[in-house]
C-alpha cells in the first residue's frame, strides 16, 4: 500500500520545446529559481520505492531541501517495489505522475517512450557524472533520466564460510561449473536448511549476463523481440537441474516463504546479485558472526564476464508536470548538495556523480564495493540498449514459469515454449 495517499491536480503536457521554452522563460527572470514564496509555496511531488530506512532519510534530505527552497513545497511518497510499479503503470494513462520520480533502468522505455518523461538535456545539471553512467540515461540520443548510483552483477559470498569449509575465494574468470562445485561441496557441511547457494535460474538479469558471456544479448537491438532461441533457455535452466535435484540449492517451497534474502537469514553461503546490495546485507551477516565478500560472477568465458555498469536507479521528471524548474532543483539537490549526499548515503548505491563520491561516507562495505569495481573495470562493456516497455511483465513471466519447472510441473523445453509464447505477445502489445 502505498504511503500518505495523495490526488495530484491535472497538469498540461510539457515535452520538448515546450519544455525548453517554459524553462527558459524562467531563466530568463533570474537565477532565483522558481516563484513561490514560504507563504504561498509552488508544490511539487516526489515518489520512490524502498523500505522505511530509505524512506527516513530521503524525507529527511527532502525536508533539507524544503529549508533552503522556502518556496518549494516537497509532497513524498514511497511504497515497496511491486507496489510502486503497479501504482504508477496504474496512472500512466491518465498522466497522474509525479512531479519527480525513481526509475529502474528496465523500465526507462516503457516510460520514456511514451512521452511520459521530460527531455532533461539543459533542465538538470549534468556535467559531474561518473564516466559512462549518462549512457544509459537516453532513449534514442534523448537524456531522459539521470542516474543516481551505479552498480554491477557480483557473486556476494559469505567469506568466512568459504575458508572454514577448505573453498578457495573466487576470482575472475571463475566458471559456472566451478560455481556450482563449490556449492557441492558447502551445502553437506553447512547443516540442515542451509545451502552453499541460491538458484540462480529464475532471474532473467542473470540469464542476460550468461548471454552476454556469449557475445549475445536477451533483447534485440531495437528491443522489438527477444536475442535468442528457446533452446538456449533450456540450456540456461539446465545449468542449475543437476544441483536442484540434488538439493544442493534450496527447494522452491522454502524461497517462496522468505521474506528477506537468504544471506541475511545465514541461509545462504553465496548468492548472484548487484553489488550495491553489499552495504545492506553486511551488517545483519555481521551481526550473525559471518563476514560478507565479493568477487566476479561465474563466466563461460574468463576474458568476458558479461558486466556493464548499470545505474542501480534514476531520477526522471514527469513530461506532464507543471513545475519543470522546481522538479530539477530537487533533483540537482539531491545528487549535488553535500549536506544531502551525507544524509542519503549508499542507500541506492555508489553515487553516480563525482561530487557524491567526495561527500558520502565511505565505510568498509561501501569501500568494498567501490574495491570490487574497480577489480572487474578491465571486463566492463558498453551496456545493452534500454530494455522494451514489457520488460517488466517479461521479467515477472520468466520467474513464474520458471517455478513450474522448480515444482515439477513442466519440463523445461515446455516452459521455454510457454516463455517464449507469452514474451512475443507482451512484446507484440506494444508495438
Amino acid at each position: 500500500m502505498i504511503r500518505d495517499p495523495y490526488r495530484l491536480r491535472r497538469r498540461s503536457l510539457l515535452t520538448g520545446a515546450a519544455a525548453a521554452a517554459t524553462l527558459a522563460a524562467a531563466a530568463a527572470c533570474g537565477d532565483d529559481g522558481p516563484a513561490g514564496t514560504a507563504d504561498d509555496p509552488i508544490e511539487i511531488s516526489f515518489e520512490w520505492w524502498g523500505d522505511e530506512n530509505r524512506a527516513g532519510i530521503t524525507k529527511e534530505a527532502v525536508d533539507l531541501f524544503m529549508s533552503k527552497n522556502e518556496g518549494i513545497k516537497v509532497q513524498t511518497n514511497f511504497a515497496d517495489f511491486p507496489t510502486y510499479w503497479e501504482g504508477l503503470t496504474g496512472r500512466m494513462a491518465s498522466r497522474d505522475l509525479p512531479d519527480v520520480f525513481q526509475m529502474d533502468y528496465s523500465r526507462l522505455r516503457q516510460f520514456g517512450s511514451s512521452g511520459m518523461l521530460l527531455p532533461l538535456e539543459g533542465v538538470v545539471k549534468t556535467d559531474d557524472f561518473r564516466e559512462g553512467f549518462l549512457d544509459t540515461a537516453k532513449l534514442d540520443g534523448q537524456l531522459v533520466a539521470v542516474p543516481i548510483a551505479g552498480n554491477t552483477l557480483g557473486l556476494i559470498y559469505r567469506a568466512d564460510l568459504f575458508d572454514a569449509h577448505g573453498v578457495a575465494a573466487p576470482a575472475p574468470g571463475y566458471s559456472w561449473d566451478e560455481y556450482g562445485a563449490d556449492i557441492t561441496t558447502l551445502t553437506p557441511q553447512m547443516g540442515e536448511g542451509k545451502w552453499g547457494g541460491g538458484d540462480w535460474c529464475g532471474q532473467y538479469h542473470f540469464m542476460e549476463l550468461w548471454l552476454r558471456q556469449q557475445g549475445g544479448s536477451f533483447y534485440t537491438e531495437d528491443g522489438k523481440a527477444l536475442n535468442f532461441e528457446a533452446a538456449q533457455l533450456v540450456e540456461w535452466w539446465g545449468t542449475s537441474a543437476g544441483l536442484y535435484e540434488a538439493g544442493m540449492v534450496p527447494p522452491v517451497e522454502t524461497t517462496i516463504e522468505w521474506v528477506e534474502g537468504g544471506l541475511v537469514q545465514d541461509k545462504l553461503a553465496s548468492e548472484i546479485g548487484w553489488d550495491n546490495f553489499m552495504p545492506s546485507f553486511a551488517p545483519p551477516v555481521e551481526e550473525l558472526g559471518g563476514t560478507l565478500a565479493l568477487a566476479a560472477p561465474p563466466s563461460l568465458d574468463p576474458s568476458n564476464l558479461g558486466l556493464y555498469l548499470k545505474p542501480s536507479m534514476q531520477l526522471v521528471i514527469s513530461g506532464a508536470t507543471e513545475q519543470a524548474e522546481a522538479a530539477a532543483k530537487l533533483v540537482d539537490f539531491l545528487l549535488g548538495d553535500p549536506e544531502a549526499i551525507a544524509i542519503l548515503g549508499t542507500n541506492r548505491g555508489v553515487p553516480a556523480t563525482n561530487t557524491g563520491l567526495e561527500n558520502v561516507e565511505i565505510d568498509a562495505n561501501t569501500q568494498g564495493v567501490l574495491d570490487y569495481e574497480e577489480s572487474v573495470a578491465q571486463y566492463l562493456t558498453t551496456p545493452p540498449p534500454a530494455p522494451p516497455s514489457a520488460t517488466g511483465a517479461i521479467e515477472v513471466k520468466f520467474g513464474e514459469i520458471y517455478q513450474q519447472v522448480q515444482y515439477g510441473e513442466m519440463s523445461a523445453q515446455e516452459a521455454a515454449d510457454l516463455f517464449f509464447t507469452e514474451a512475443e505477445t507482451l512484446l507484440a502489445a506494444e508495438q
